[in-house]
C-alpha cells in the first residue's frame, strides 16, 4: 500500500493451489494480511493496480489482469465472499430480500419476480430465516442473523468459490 512515507508491504510470498471441492484456511494474526488476501483475489481492493507482483488464476485468467467489466461477469456470479463486518458490508437502507437477491438482478439469474422471490426465501430457509424477514432491515437483526443474511447473499448465485472472511 501506497503511504505518505512511501510503501508497505501487506502480503508477500503467498502462494497456494484451490483444487474444486477443496477447502482452504488462510490463518495468521491480526493484520498479516488474510483479509487483504481475500479482496484481492475478488478484486475489490481500492485500485487493483497496488498489487504489484503475482498472479492470481482464477478459471484459467489472471484476475490482476481482467478488465472491470470481465471482474464483474466473474464476481458474485462465479466468485462470492462472505464479509467479516456483517452492518459494514449491508446497505442499512434495503430491506433484506433486496440484499439477498442483488446478484440476482445484477447477472439477471431469474426469469420471473416470482422465481426470484422463490430463490430468496429458498435461501432464507437455508439460513434459518423465515420469510417474514425478507421485508426487514439489516439493523432489526442480531449480529449472527446479519452474518446469515451475508451467507445467503453470497450463496444464492451458486459460486464455483465461496471467499469467508472470518464469517463466524
Amino acid at each position: 500500500f501506497r503511504t505518505t512515507d512511501g510503501k508497505v508491504q501487506a502480503v508477500r510470498g503467498i502462494n497456494f493451489d484451490l483444487n474444486k471441492g477443496e477447502t482452504l484456511a488462510i490463518v495468521g494474526e491480526s493484520g498479516s494480511g488474510k483479509s487483504v488476501t481475500s479482496k484481492a483475489i475478488l478484486g475489490i481492493l481500492a485500485g487493483n493496480s497496488i498489487i504489484e507482483d503475482g498472479e492470481i488464476i482464477y478459471d484459467g485468467k489472471n484476475l490482476l489482469r481482467i478488465s472491470e467489466d470481465e471482474f464483474h461477469a466473474i464476481r458474485g456470479d462465479k466468485i462470492a465472499m462472505i464479509f467479516q463486518d456483517p452492518m459494514a458490508c449491508l446497505n442499512p437502507r434495503k430491506k433484506v430480500s433486496d440484499i439477498i437477491g442483488q446478484g440476482l438482478d445484477v447477472h439477471n439469474l431469474y426469469s420471473t419476480p416470482q422465481e426470484r422471490q422463490d430463490k430468496i426465501y429458498r435461501i432464507m430457509e437455508k439460513i434459518g430465516l423465515a420469510r417474514e424477514h425478507a421485508n426487514r432491515y439489516p439493523h432489526q437483526f442480531s449480529g449472527g442473523q446479519r452474518q446469515r443474511i451475508g451467507i445467503a447473499r453470497a450463496l444464492i448465485m451458486e459460486p464455483k468459490l465461496v471467499i469467508a472472511d472470518e464469517p463466524i
